[in-house]
């Protein structure tokens, strides 16, 4: 059997590709795919990813950060990469915003796409590890089940994109070394969908370096080349993509978005058969669980293959594992749990802890080792069980793992709506429309947090050419976040409304701007929403819109 992947490997990745697709139909169906089906997309992070998309297409070029998205939040606006909504493919698509419909998705390709790399990554992987072909395709099976990826896929939908991680580890275990190009193409690729994936491809790369050096492979000149590359490539996507906008990349989260000592074994509403075990509420980061069918594989394989465990110590696998102990480690955080139960916090230096922070779902480094467990239960078996008996005993472990884990997938069914071309909004007035076609940019008052109704005022703005600082974005940029304080605080204290902006009230912050209404202003409650305009009653008139003028109560001036 050959030792790589070749020609005659073609209907096996038909095959695997297949799966993958396969699974996407079961899994979603149909409609996700249709790029003007954008109802599901209201809920949670995928508001904020879609969003991100809409204000990044709405918006003209800027250079030299191509990625760069200042309608979307204004003084606390980023880039597209720090909303994640997936520079990859927000880019060229943007590229091609004129050909594309007024409303446009690519979500549910996105999707289609990780799930057929999937597959198709996990056959290559087999292939290299000398596992027959229909061994290999069920290999690319299991990785498609994996809960960890199925679980992300409808909540953080650019990490989803787990097979770079695949493919770095494709990239490892090839039988012949890669190309030259080959780790810094993967770089630029990890750093065009997700900092997270990155840093861990990083790490498997670093693995390989120093694998492919051990084994003599590979000599000082190329590894050289590699990283004179590859690094300074995957900065310049990071830089242009607009990672790097936020003076601190930093998050508060690190040490909750953790994994717990007992995620190999709790199945976190992943499994019919086997019960959750006891956990905390930022847990479900670390979820590692392989799923039942992958879980007997593996002790099967202990059982028949225990010797082969020593392998792990060679210096073709070493590097590796021992990068994927130090991510799992890492995953756990400073603040060791097993159940409920905080066992202990590891003291770390306060500016180790703010490095840290860049990463504060540490939970989610676990990843590798999770396939890296999946990988190595089909390797112990393989090396007892002839090709068509392992063959036949994981096709047995696929369909356990597909009944097992479907209690998982409804976490996805049930946020399956109607298809639609829009989303449900309260914003119905024609007033609106007038207001876009005099005022630039939607500000939302108070600005202490998130705006309940965040999702609905973006939403508008995005599709008629204004900005909006009612803005949920995945890092704030703290200085800019005060700005934005100091401008509403100005506004409320010193009557500086701009006359470019439609402000967006709660009832007692409009009982305060009545103390700094000039002749002409706009205080009226449209749609549920309590709006002030200056110069809007002016404006109003002079195109005959009708307006209800807004009067504060009592209670609301008071408060």
């Amino acid at each position: 059997m050959a030792a790589s992947a070749g020609r005659n490997d073609i209907l096996g990745f038909v095959a695997a590709a297949g799966i993958g697709a396969g699974a996407f139909f079961a899994w979603a169906g149909w409609t996700f795919l249709n790029p003007q089906n954008v109802s599901w997309l209201r809920f949670g992070d995928r508001a904020m990813h879609t969003l991100g998309w809409w204000f990044f297409r709405a918006s003209p070029w800027s250079f030299p950060i191509v990625g760069a998205n200042p309608r979307n939040g204004l003084e606390i606006s980023s880039s597209v990469a720090l909303s994640d909504s997936l520079p990859l493919f927000a880019v060229p698509f943007k590229l091609l915003s004129p050909l594309l419909p007024a409303v446009f998705q690519y979500w549910g390709i996105w999707f289609l796409f990780c799930m057929i790399m999937q597959a198709v990554l996990g056959y290559a992987i087999g292939r290299e590890l000398r596992l027959a072909r229909t061994v290999s395709v069920l290999l690319g099976a299991a990785l498609v089940l994996t809960p960890a990826f199925l679980f992300r896929l409808p909540i953080h939908m650019a990490l989803a994109g787990h097979w770079v991680l695949l493919a770095a580890v494709y990239l490892y275990v090839k039988q012949q070394p890669p190309r030259w190009f080959a780790w810094p193409l993967l770089l630029t690729l990890a750093s065009a969908v997700h900092a997270y994936l990155l840093a861990m491809v990083l790490a498997v790369w670093a693995a390989a370096l120093v694998q492919r050096l051990w084994l003599k492979t590979m000599g000082w000149r190329l590894a050289v080349l590699e990283l004179a590359l590859g690094l300074p490539a995957s900065l310049l996507v990071l830089w242009s993509m607009g990672f790097f906008m936020t003076p601190s990349l930093g998050a508060e989260g690190f040490g909750f978005y953790r994994m717990n000592l007992d995620a190999f074994f709790d199945p976190n509403r992943w499994s019919w058969i086997v019960p959750d075990l006891p956990s905390s509420p930022g847990d479900y980061e670390g979820l590692v669980f392989p799923g039942l069918g992958v879980l007997l594989l593996l002790v099967g394989g202990i059982v028949v293959g225990l010797r082969r465990l020593g392998g792990v110590l060679s210096p073709r696998w070493l590097p590796l594992f021992v990068v994927a102990l130090a991510m799992a480690c890492f995953a756990l955080s400073d603040k060791i749990i097993l159940g409920h139960t905080e066992l202990f916090t590891i003291p770390l230096p306060q500016k180790l802890v703010d490095f840290f922070s860049m990463f504060r779902a540490s939970g989610r480094m676990v990843w590798l080792a999770g396939y890296l467990v999946v990988l190595l239960a089909f390797m112990l078996l393989a090396g007892r069980l002839k090709p068509r008996t392992l063959a036949a005993v994981a096709a047995i472990a696929i369909v356990v793992q597909i009944a097992d884990t479907s209690r998982g997938w409804t976490e996805f069914e049930t946020t399956q709506v109607e298809p639609s071309a829009s989303w449900p909004t309260p914003i119905h007035s024609p007033f609106w429309m007038f207001a876009a076609r005099h005022y630039d940019k939607i500000r939302a008052i108070p600005v202490s947090g998130l705006n309940k109704k965040w999702a609905e005022l973006s939403y508008f703005a995005a599709f008629h050419g204004m900005a909006s600082d009612a803005a949920y974005l995945g890092r704030k940029d703290k200085k800019g976040f005060e700005r934005l304080q100091s401008l509403a605080s100005l506004a409320m204290t010193e009557g500086r409304f701009e006359p470019d902006a439609l402000y967006v009230l709660d009832a007692p912050s409009a009982a305060i701007a009545t103390r700094y209404m000039e002749p002409g202003d706009l205080l009226t409650e449209v749609d549920g929403f309590i709006l002030f305009a200056r110069g809007g009653k002016a404006l109003a008139d002079a195109e005959h819109v009708a307006v209800v003028p807004y009067a504060p109560t009592t209670l609301a001036a008071s408060e």
